[in-house]
């Protein structure tokens, strides 16, 4: 596995990862749906799929003594670690924005572990979704991206939707349990003992689901892949 893992790194990293995390620091725009820098980094992993599969890496890796399962076991822990570094910047830049950004987000989702959650449920819908459906075919990167993109934009926007709903009727003096719940404890920068515990639990299920959904589609390639003549 940690050689499969270090073969990834050294032959599969696509130069635009970078360039993708990077957008991180859209979480320092005024007023915007942070969410949209997370699709960034699942339109990096598509290229790192997709340059693989272009470079000849599934029948390179497939003459290697290691098994199919070890094979995707081995790429699902590249993604994953490739979305936690993402996490840990946005982590970063939210702290950061906390300090110097006070004012609320009107465009989405404030800085906080709400952002995070949503984030960590925005990976788990990707993952579920593409990686299941390449390991169909094994080669077939782009039509697995279009699938996971859908369920993405879903989310990203019925969450970041919902958040700029919350704010909106809160600026306009109407009292809805729900929404205003929303305002003052999930779509905030957590400042009160509350607001900290609703977004911990919040952060909390982001995790379970994350790791639920991601194991869930490496169980699922798995058996797919298992199935797929390599060529």
């Amino acid at each position: 596995m940690k050689a499969l893992l270090c073969k990834d790194f050294k032959l599969c990293l696509h130069p635009t990862i970078f360039i993708y995390l990077a957008m991180v620091l859209m979480l320092l725009i005024p007023s915007y749906p942070y969410l949209v820098s997370c699709f960034f980094v699942c339109n990096a992993i598509f290229f790192i799929f997709q340059s693989a599969r272009e470079n000849g890496d599934p029948m390179y890796t497939a003459m290697l003594p290691v098994s199919k399962a070890q094979t995707v076991r081995a790429r699902c822990l590249f993604v994953v670690l490739v979305q936690t570094i993402d996490i840990l910047l946005m982590a970063g830049m939210c702290a950061f924005a906390i300090v110097s950004m006070p004012d609320h987000n009107a465009g989405g989702t404030d800085h906080g572990l709400s952002l995070l959650a949503f984030a960590l449920v925005l990976f788990a819908i990707f993952n579920l979704i593409f990686l299941p459906s390449f390991y169909k075919t094994g080669y077939k990167a782009g039509t697995s991206f279009l699938k996971g993109a859908i369920g993405v934009w879903v989310w990203l926007i019925l969450a970041e939707g919902t958040m700029i709903a919350s704010g909106a009727i809160k600026e306009s003096g109407a009292d809805v349990p729900f929404f205003r719940f929303l305002a003052e404890y999930v779509d905030c920068m957590p400042k009160t003992a509350k607001a900290w515990t609703v977004q911990l639990i919040l952060f909390g299920a982001g995790l379970l689901i994350y790791a639920v959904c991601t194991l869930l589609a490496a169980r699922i390639s798995v058996n797919n892949y298992e199935k797929v003549d390599v060529q």
